[in-house]
């Protein structure tokens, strides 16, 4: 009885599951499940950005996004796609081989975690309309001297 020892490949996977869960874990949870069913070797596993739709699917008009990278038997993809198709949790999935994963894209940040923390509050409101009058100032002449380069391009046709 002797078993051949499979060899796993690497994947990147990216799930859409339902919004609005406040807990990072317990929103990873769905997704962490059917990997370890799948008896993948889990190398990351965040959550990407939670997004609106750009359709509504069975409801809902927002899913949260987690980006994972695993290592799998050939043999266990689809049945962690099944597994997948199978759980309320998770809406859609899609798993792509990659040749190699470095450690660059596994520590890389994600929308939600390089989004900045309250960025429609502005707590210095005078500094924000100094800048855009500063602005305004160096779009006119950047504007000016796109004016001048149309005119230098009509002139050589």
């Amino acid at each position: 009885m002797e078993q051949m020892a499979q060899v796993k490949n690497s994947y990147e996977g990216m799930f859409l599951l339902d919004a609005g869960q406040s807990n990072t874990e317990a929103a990873l949870e769905p997704v962490r499940t059917v990997l370890e069913r799948s008896q993948a070797e889990i190398l990351s596993l965040k959550t990407w950005d939670e997004r609106r739709l750009a359709y509504e699917i069975d409801g809902r008009k927002r899913g949260l996004y987690v980006l994972g990278y695993f290592k799998l038997d050939a043999d266990k993809v689809a049945e962690l796609e099944h597994d997948c198709l199978l759980s309320e949790k998770i809406i859609r999935m899609m798993v792509l081989r990659k040749e190699t994963v470095t450690e660059a894209e596994l520590t890389a940040p994600t929308p939600a975690e390089t989004a900045p923390a309250g960025s429609s509050d502005r707590p210095d409101d005078e500094a924000s309309s100094n800048s855009a009058s500063e602005d305004n100032g160096s779009r006119e002449d950047l504007e000016e001297s796109e004016d001048s380069g149309n005119v230098d391009d009509e002139s050589i046709e």
